[in-house]
């Protein structure tokens, strides 16, 4: 799967946040807000194919986190990306 790039990532009172672009326009109404490890996913995995193994993968080793709840975490990230169509297969 791939980040699809019609978002950008702004800091909004001191809260990092992707915002969707519709119709070239960025649309405040889809929003998804990043935590330290929904960022962490964003910057390493905006620019290439992964899966979600991948993704858990990556906590695992920049965060020290157990397998199952990286795998937990990446699930949920996947889905708040793919609700505000920013993920692609």
């Amino acid at each position: 799967m791939r980040i699809l790039q019609n978002c950008k990532l702004r800091d909004i009172a001191g809260e990092k946040m992707l915002i969707v672009k519709s119709n070239g326009k960025l649309d405040f109404t889809k929003v998804v807000l990043m935590n330290s490890s929904a960022l962490l996913l964003y910057n390493e995995l905006k620019d290439k194919s992964f899966t979600s193994a991948d993704a858990s993968a990556l906590l695992v080793s920049s965060f020290g986190i157990d397998a199952a709840d990286a795998v937990r975490d990446s699930s949920n990230w996947l889905k708040s990306m793919t609700k505000a169509g920013l993920i692609t297969e």
